[in-house]
């Protein structure tokens, strides 16, 4: 019931090499929040589970779960157009709660590198390879660092604010001109004043000597 968007980035995709065919039958199952048929006489467009917010669908045709489609906003409980802003105002507060929740279903933020370290690296896409070598290096030369890339944004994963609580430094190292960085304060201002930025914007992957030394002057 939420669109899912993926982030990438023309280095990652130019670097690839060909993508394998999956076999289609190892996916998981996909099932529908059909709408049960207890709730017959009783159903109406826009109720919501209340543990995940999703709404249930209703098959065109099936009789008593009658309902009207369209791009103008629904009443948050009959589906009927409203132009009421209070019902507004409830409903894009009910689909924040909805994405939110997902946090529930993602996996944690994994940490990799030196588990002793006070700096945290970050980042997110493409960049991982060198974030990765970057840190490996700077462990290598007896500074202990670690490295947390995020494959979710938005909503970030559950544990985002306990990782990035743990370290004293945190340098978000990206591909533009700190866009995340500037999410990451904003989402967890706990961390706010702990957040350092190494980005660059030439069209160029990161050098790993270019992390390493960014790292080294946000410290």
């Amino acid at each position: 019931m939420t669109p899912v968007i993926l982030l990438t980035d023309a280095f990652l995709a130019n670097g690839s090499s060909a993508w394998r065919i999956p076999d289609m039958n190892t996916f998981p199952t996909i099932n529908p929040p059909y709408a049960p048929e207890e709730m017959r006489g009783q159903w109406a467009p826009y109720l919501r589970n209340d543990s995940n917010m999703v709404r249930y669908w209703a098959l065109p045709g099936r009789e008593g779960f009658a309902h009207r489609i369209g791009g103008l906003e629904k009443d948050t409980k009959t589906g009927a157009i409203s132009t009421d802003p209070a019902n507004h105002q409830l409903m894009c507060e009910l689909r924040a709660k909805k994405v939110a929740a997902i946090a529930k279903e993602l996996p944690q933020l994994e940490v990799l590198g030196e588990p002793e370290a006070d700096t945290l690296v970050v980042g997110w896409g493409g960049t991982f390879g060198h974030l990765y070598a970057a840190v490996e290096s700077l462990n290598q030369e007896g500074k202990k660092t670690a490295l947390a890339h995020f494959n979710f944004i938005n909503p970030l994963p559950a544990n985002t604010e306990e990782v990035l609580s743990r370290y004293k430094t945190i340098v978000v190292c990206e591909l533009n001109s700190g866009q995340f960085a500037s999410y990451l304060r904003a989402q967890i201002p706990s961390v706010a004043t702990r957040i350092c930025q190494v980005n660059k914007i030439e069209a160029q992957p990161f050098t790993v000597k270019e992390v390493i030394d960014g790292i080294n002057n946000s410290l």
